[in-house]
C-alpha cells in the first residue's frame, strides 16, 4: 500500500511539473472519450434500451404485419383471447386532435388512442387522477383524456385542479381524468391520450388501420415462443377469415426490430467506428507526447533506477500517470457527452414530418461502465509502450552529461513515426467517409425536383368528417378558401394537392384502354396524386402538352387525368397520349375510365433523394375530393409574411379548424424530406474535422520534437552557409514520410470502410475520386501547416545559441 501511495505521489508530481503537457493531454483525451461516450449513449438507446420511463422494456414486444403496421381491432381481440405467451395485450393508434376555444386559433396536438390496460402493461400510472377504465371504451361513453406532464405544465402551469376540467377536443367536451408522470411518453412524443372506442367502423375486420398491438411477455415466455404462438394463431385466423386474413401473419418484434431500421444500424455502427478512430488518434497523440517527454525525464528515471528502484516500479509509475491523464480526460469527456447528446437528440427529432419514435438518451449504468472502461483502457494502452521504452533506459549513459540522446534512438523515432502514420491513415478514412456523405447530400440538394420552390407557402388541412361529411361540403370549403387566399395581398396563385413533391403518394394498379386484360396480381402500378387547377403554375412549371385541370372538368363531369412525361413515354412511346384512356383500381373494383387531357413535366414524387421520376397520374380534385389536402400558394412577397394572414382567413371560414402542418415554406418541406441524410453528413463532417485537427497536432508534435533535437545540427548547418530553403526542406522531410505512408494506407482503407455507407449514398461510389482527392488535399494542407510552425522556428535559430544548445 505504501509503495502504491508513493508511486501515486511520484505520478502526480511528474504531471504537475509539466502542466502544459498535462492540459494538452487531458484535452485531447477528453475529446476522444467524450465523442465516444456520446455516440455510445445514442447507440445504447437504439440497441439496448426502449421507451423512457418504462419498466422492463426488454419484456415488451410489438405485433403487427410485415411492414410494422397495421392491425384491425377484431384481430387484436382474437389475439388477446387466444394467446398465452403474454401477461396482457393492448392496442394503440396515433392520431391528431383539434383543441379549440372561441378565443384563440384552433390548435392541432398529437394524441394516441389506447386500450384501457395500456398504462398498466407499460408499468406506469397517472400521478394525478385515474387511469382509463374499461367503461371509457364503450361506444357512447363520455369522452375523457389523460394529459402528458409537458402539456399539463404548458397549458395549466401544473395546477392539480386541471383534473376534472373539460377541453374541447375535436369539438366535443372532454373531461381530463389524469396526468402522466414527467418524462413519460408512449408510443410517440405526444400531448395526450384518449381511450380507443371500438365504433362500428373500427370493428370491421378489413379495417386494418390501427398502428400496432403490444404486449408484455408472460413469466417463462420468450420472444421466440411468442412468435411461434402468434404465427399459429395467424394461420388459424387466415383459415377462418380467408377474405381478410389470408395473407396477414402477425409478426412479433422487440423494440429494436420494430422501431429501428437496418440502414440505421449501419449508420450508427459507422458512427461508432468513426469515434473509435477519433479516440485512437487522440491516444496516438498522447503516446507521442509521452515519448517526447522521455528525453527530459531520462536523468530522473536513471537516478531512481540507480538508487534501487525496480523497472516494474518505473513502469507502474508511468502507467499510473497515463491512467490519471485518461481518467481526467474521461471526467471531462463525460461532461462533453452530457451536453452533446441532448443536442443530437434535438436534431434527431427532425422536422414536423420526421418519424414519430422517441428514444431514451439518458446516461444509465451502461454508459458509466463504458466510460470508465475506455478511460482506464485508453490510459493503459497509451502508457504501456512508452512506459516500457522508458523503463529500459541505459542508466550509465543517461547519467553522463544528462543522458542526452539516450532515449532518442532509432526505435523511439520509429515508434513515433508509426504512431503518426496511423493517425494520418485514420484521419484520411474519416475525411473520405465525410466526403462521400457530403457529396451524397449535395447530390440530393442540388438535384432539381421539377418545381420552383421559391416564394411558395404550404399548409396541410384536414377537414373534420362531422362538419364536412360529403364531397360537396369539402369542395365548397376549399373553393371559399381559394377566394380568400387569392385576395390576400401579394398572392399570385392558389392550388391544392394531396401530397407535396418528393413525398410519398399512393401507388395504385391501373390498366390502359384497349390493352389485353391481365390477372389482377400482374397489373402494373403507378403513383396517383390529386391536384386542383393551377397546381403546375403554382409550383413554377407548366404543362408540356394539352391543358391543366379547370372548372370545365367539374361542370362536365367527364373524368379527366393528366399524366407525367415518364408515364406517357413508358405507356405510349411514339404516340400522342392526349385523349388516351386508363383506369385505376382503388380496391378490388376499378374506378371510372379517365381521359388524358394533359402531359405534365416530370416532378419527383416518392423519392426523397430526388433521383427517380415515377410514372405519375394526376387526378382533378373536383372529381376526387378529400378532407385532407395541402394548400399551396405562390406569392410576389416573402411567403413567410403571409402566415398570420392565412391563419386569420382560415379562422374566418372555420374557427375550429386548425392547420395540421405549417404554414411553412415549400423549400423547407423539400429539405425536410432528406433531413436524416443532412444530419448524418454533418455528424461525419464534425468527427472528420476533429480527427484532422488531432492528426495535424500529432504531426506538429513529432516535427517540433525533431527540430528541438536537431537544434545544434541546424545551427552548425546555418553557420556553414545553409540557406533557409535548405533548412525548411530538411524539416519538412521529417513529416513527409509519415504523411505519404499514412495517405496511402488511409486511402486504401477508406475504399473498404466506405462500402459500409453504401445504402446511404446517392449517386456516389464508396471510392468517389473527388471525395478522396479532397480528403487527401485537406490533410496535406493541414499537415503542411503542422510542419510550418516548427520549420519557421528552425530557420530563426541563432547559430551561436544553437552551438551552445543542450
Amino acid at each position: 500500500m505504501g509503495g502504491f501511495s508513493q508511486d501515486l505521489r511520484y505520478a502526480l508530481r511528474g504531471l504537475s511539473k509539466n502542466r502544459g503537457f498535462t492540459v494538452v493531454a487531458v484535452l485531447m483525451l477528453a475529446v476522444g472519450i467524450g465523442v465516444n461516450a456520446a455516440v455510445f449513449t445514442v447507440t445504447n438507446a437504439i440497441l439496448f434500451k426502449g421507451f423512457p420511463a418504462i419498466e422492463g422494456n426488454d419484456r415488451l414486444v410489438y405485433i403487427a404485419g410485415r411492414s410494422s403496421c397495421c392491425v384491425s381491432y377484431p384481430d387484436f381481440n382474437d389475439w388477446r383471447a387466444q394467446a398465452t405467451s403474454f401477461k396482457g395485450l393492448a392496442v394503440v393508434h396515433g392520431t391528431g386532435v383539434v383543441l379549440s376555444d372561441h378565443n384563440n386559433f384552433a390548435e392541432r396536438y398529437d394524441a394516441t388512442e389506447i386500450s384501457a390496460d395500456t398504462f398498466k402493461l407499460v408499468g406506469q400510472r397517472p400521478i394525478l387522477g385515474r387511469d382509463f377504465l374499461p367503461s371509457d371504451e364503450v361506444p357512447g361513453a363520455p369522452p375523457v383524456t389523460i394529459l402528458s406532464y409537458g402539456f399539463w405544465e404548458r397549458r395549466y402551469a401544473k395546477d392539480p385542479a386541471a383534473v376534472g376540467q373539460t377541453l374541447r377536443i375535436n369539438n366535443a367536451a372532454t373531461t381530463i381524468v389524469g396526468i402522466m408522470p414527467r418524462g413519460f411518453s408512449f408510443p410517440q412524443k405526444q400531448d395526450l391520450w384518449m381511450p380507443l372506442v371500438p365504433t362500428a367502423d373500427v370493428q370491421r375486420r378489413e379495417a386494418r388501420n390501427l398502428w400496432f398491438v403490444f404486449g408484455r411477455l408472460a413469466d417463462g415466455a420468450t420472444i421466440e415462443s411468442a412468435r411461434a404462438e402468434m404465427e399459429t394463431i395467424g394461420s388459424r385466423l387466415a383459415s377462418a377469415y380467408p377474405s381478410t386474413n389470408q395473407d396477414f401473419i402477425p409478426r412479433v418484434r422487440n423494440f429494436h426490430e420494430f422501431f429501428i431500421g437496418t440502414n440505421e444500424n449501419v449508420i450508427y455502427a459507422s458512427m461508432w467506428g468513426a469515434v473509435a478512430f477519433v479516440l485512437l488518434i487522440a491516444s496516438a497523440n498522447l503516446a507521442n507526447l509521452t515519448l517526447a517527454r522521455a528525453m527530459s525525464r531520462s536523468r530522473e528515471l536513471s537516478i531512481r533506477l540507480a538508487l534501487g528502484a525496480g523497472r516494474w516500479r518505473i513502469v507502474r509509475q508511468l502507467l499510473m500517470e497515463s491512467v490519471i491523464l485518461s481518467s481526467l480526460g474521461g471526467v471531462l469527456g463525460w461532461w462533453i457527452a452530457r451536453w452533446s447528446v441532448p443536442l443530437y437528440a434535438l436534431a434527431e427529432r427532425g422536422p414536423g414530418l420526421a418519424p414519430w419514435r422517441i428514444l431514451d438518451y439518458t446516461m444509465d449504468y451502461r454508459i458509466l461502465v463504458y466510460l470508465a472502461a475506455i478511460s482506464v483502457g485508453t490510459g493503459l494502452l497509451v502508457g504501456l509502450v512508452p512506459a516500457i521504452r522508458l523503463s529500459r533506459v541505459d542508466v550509465s549513459a543517461s547519467l553522463k552529461d544528462g543522458g542526452r540522446g539516450t532515449l532518442g534512438g532509432r526505435r523511439s523515432k520509429r515508434l513515433s513515426g508509426i504512431l503518426v502514420t496511423a493517425e494520418i491513415a485514420l484521419a484520411v478514412v474519416l475525411l473520405a467517409g465525410a466526403g462521400v456523405m457530403i457529396r451524397s447530400l449535395w447530390n440530393v440538394s442540388a438535384t432539381d425536383a421539377g418545381v420552383n420552390p421559391a416564394n411558395v407557402l404550404t399548409a396541410l388541412l384536414q377537414l373534420p368528417e362531422g362538419r364536412y361529411p360529403g364531397a360537396d361540403t369539402q369542395v365548397g370549403f376549399y373553393d371559399r378558401l381559394k377566394v380568400r387566399v387569392e385576395a390576400m395581398p401579394g398572392v399570385e396563385s392558389f392550388a391544392l394537392a394531396s401530397q407535396l413533391p418528393t413525398f410519398g403518394v399512393r401507388r395504385l394498379p391501373y390498366e390502359l384502354a384497349g390493352a389485353p386484360p391481365v390477372d389482377e396480381r400482374s397489373r402494373p402500378m403507378t403513383s396517383a396524386l390529386v391536384v386542383s387547377p393551377s397546381y403546375f403554375r403554382t409550383l413554377g412549371t407548366s404543362i408540356l402538352a394539352g391543358r391543366e385541370f379547370n372548372e370545365t372538368d367539374r361542370a362536365s363531369g367527364v373524368p379527366a387525368a393528366i399524366v407525367n412525361q415518364r408515364f406517357a413515354n413508358t405507356q405510349w412511346p411514339g404516340e400522342d397520349p392526349l385523349a388516351k384512356r386508363l383506369r385505376l383500381f382503388n380496391g378490388q373494383a376499378p374506378d371510372a375510365w379517365v381521359t388524358v387531357v394533359g402531359i405534365a413535366p416530370n416532378i419527383v414524387q416518392n423519392d426523397a433523394t430526388r433521383q427517380t421520376f415515377d410514372p405519375l397520374v394526376y387526378l382533378p380534385y373536383a372529381q376526387n375530393p378529400s378532407r385532407s389536402m395541402w394548400v399551396i400558394s405562390r406569392s410576389r412577397v416573402p411567403p413567410e409574411t403571409l402566415g398570420a394572414a392565412f391563419r386569420y382567413e382560415l379562422r374566418a371560414l372555420d374557427s375550429d379548424l386548425p392547420i395540421w402542418l405549417g404554414p411553412s415554406l415549400l423549400s423547407e418541406r423539400l429539405g425536410d424530406a432528406y433531413w436524416n441524410k443532412r444530419l448524418y453528413g454533418q455528424l461525419f463532417l464534425i468527427l472528420a474535422a476533429i480527427a484532422l485537427v488531432l492528426a495535424s497536432v500529432g504531426l506538429y508534435a513529432v516535427v517540433a520534437h525533431s527540430v528541438s533535437e536537431r537544434t545544434q545540427e541546424i545551427g552548425i548547418r546555418m553557420a556553414m552557409g545553409a540557406t533557409a530553403r535548405q533548412i525548411l526542406t530538411a524539416v519538412f522531410q521529417a513529416g513527409i514520410l509519415q504523411l505519404g505512408t499514412g495517405l496511402v494506407i488511409g486511402l486504401a482503407a477508406s475504399l473498404a470502410v466506405n462500402r459500409l455507407l453504401q445504402a446511404e449514398l446517392v449517386q456516389v461510389s464508396p471510392g468517389d475520386p473527388l471525395a478522396l482527392v479532397v480528403a487527401s488535399v485537406t490533410l496535406i494542407v493541414a499537415a503542411a501547416l503542422g510542419c510550418l510552425i516548427p520549420a519557421r522556428r528552425a530557420i530563426r535559430v541563432d547559430p551561436l545559441v544553437a552551438l551552445r544548445y543542450e
